[in-house]
């Protein structure tokens, strides 16, 4: 298994950052485009690879734009742009279904996504679903419109006062330090991440994970959501696409999986192939918790099974 990066230019002329593990050609049944959660980077998902491509399938990992090495001048560390920055992250990935599927024109391709990654994931399936064969949402949640509309305020108050392209410690309060106090005696301020120390050490020693995000990313992000998790939204995913959600029962980003209970509950409302599967222990990064090998193997089963 060999990593090979990928720089492909978008139509906006932006670089995106694709960490690329091909599988053997003879051996392969189709494609796999993963996208990265907040504050962390493509090249994470190692793991994730090594188990697709055993099994004959490639993985393309791009870095979002203020992540990782989709870093420049009009999206610095932490910033998805001034302007546009939820259409250009879909755009993106879209950008990215068409390169993995022109570089193997006869594969099936699947988009899956972590956190921010599945929020992503879910807006370009509705903007490019016919392209897809599969839909995957890890660590992914839901609200009513009307929830996001409220988070705005503060962080629309904070883009004010600090600017759109500087960081704001009350948003961290509201995020990842709320998520931080709901795990039982945290060593760290990322034991929500992961209940395996090892996996935590490993992120927090990364300089390419943990930091902090600026007003307009979260500004974007949240009206990104209030789009893609619409009524409108929703009714723009193909009727018969499969999705797999993958989640923890302890990942204080969902609830405790009860923002997956929701996303479930409207995917199949619109009567969508949709299947699950809980990690009763898994926090926030079941891909890299205790129960990751066994989130890896029903992904693998679920690929080899509905596509």
């Amino acid at each position: 298994m060999t990593e090979q990066m990928i720089h492909h230019t978008t139509d906006d002329n932006h670089v995106v950052a694709i960490h690329h593990w091909p599988c053997e050609p003879a051996a392969a049944k189709g494609t796999v485009i993963w996208l990265h959660g907040m504050s962390e980077h493509g090249s994470r998902y190692q793991n994730l690879a090594r188990t697709l491509n055993a099994a004959g399938w490639h993985l393309y990992c791009p870095d979002h734009r203020g992540h990782g090495d989709s870093i420049n001048e009009a999206s610095p560390a932490g910033h998805i742009g001034d302007q546009h920055g939820w259409q250009h992250l879909v755009n993106d990935a879209a950008s990215v279904i068409h390169l993995a599927k022109e570089q193997h024109p006869q594969l099936p391709v699947v988009l899956g996504g972590h956190s921010m990654g599945s929020f992503i994931a879910l807006g370009a399936a509705e903007q490019h679903g016919d392209a897809l064969a599969g839909l995957v949402l890890c660590a992914s949640s839901y609200h009513p419109g009307a929830y996001y509309r409220l988070m705005s305020l503060p962080i629309l108050f904070e883009r004010m006062r600090r600017g759109k392209r500087n960081p704001s410690p009350l948003i961290r309060k509201l995020t990842f330090g709320a998520w931080a106090t709901q795990v039982p005696e945290p060593a760290t301020d990322f034991d929500w991440l992961s209940a395996d120390p090892a996996q935590v050490k490993a992120y927090i020693d990364d300089p390419k994970c943990g930091f902090q995000c600026t007003t307009a990313t979260w500004l974007a992000l949240l009206s990104g959501l209030a789009d893609v998790q619409s009524s409108k939204g929703l009714s723009r995913l193909p009727a018969r696409l499969p999705i797999l959600l993958l989640g923890g029962r302890q990942d204080p980003m969902s609830g405790g999986g009860k923002g997956m209970d929701r996303l479930q509950q409207v995917l199949s409302r619109r009567r969508l192939p949709v299947e699950r599967m809980d990690c009763p222990r898994g926090r926030h990064e079941i891909l890299n918790d205790f129960c990751a090998p066994e989130v890896r193997q029903t992904l693998l089963e679920w690929l080899n099974r509905r596509i």
